[in-house]
């Protein structure tokens, strides 16, 4: 497979995943979905729709996550690292729960307010994912 083979490059629609991409950016992606980890971006084609989306995973294969409260919980803990994530994820005090599966992840817009994501459609299979960021053309 040459060079080429394993890359492509994906417009940004939408606004989703502002601030880190704008409606636009031009990036770079794999099409090697190996050694996805909590933080990676991935693009992916949303079953209802077959349209591609762009998120970045939150949850694992085998985790629970819950949104209790607007906090994020991932195996009933809140995610040590990451701070942004601690202010409301849904709109409602409703408390939501998502048990994954070995070949399923959890995904979030950074725009957590005014994204559509696994909050609303669900989890996402591995076997939906075509690629996953490696770095931005232009912002």
């Amino acid at each position: 497979m040459s060079f080429l083979n394993k890359f492509d490059f994906y417009k940004v629609v939408g606004d989703s995943m502002n601030p880190f991409f704008r409606e636009g950016s031009l990036i770079v992606c794999s099409k090697n979905i190996d050694n996805l980890k909590r933080g990676s971006i991935i693009i992916f084609k949303n079953k209802p729709t077959e349209i591609n989306n762009i998120k970045r995973i939150i949850g694992l294969p085998s985790e629970k996550i819950e949104i209790v409260d607007g906090i994020l919980l991932i195996n009933e803990r809140m995610h040590e690292y990451n701070d942004s994530f601690k202010f409301p994820l849904n709109l409602s005090n409703n408390v939501n729960q998502w048990i994954l599966t070995n070949d399923q992840y959890f995904v979030i817009g950074d725009n957590i307010l005014n994204s559509t994501d696994s909050r609303n459609y669900g989890l996402v299979k591995k076997s939906q994912i075509s690629y996953k960021f490696i770095c931005k053309m232009w912002y």
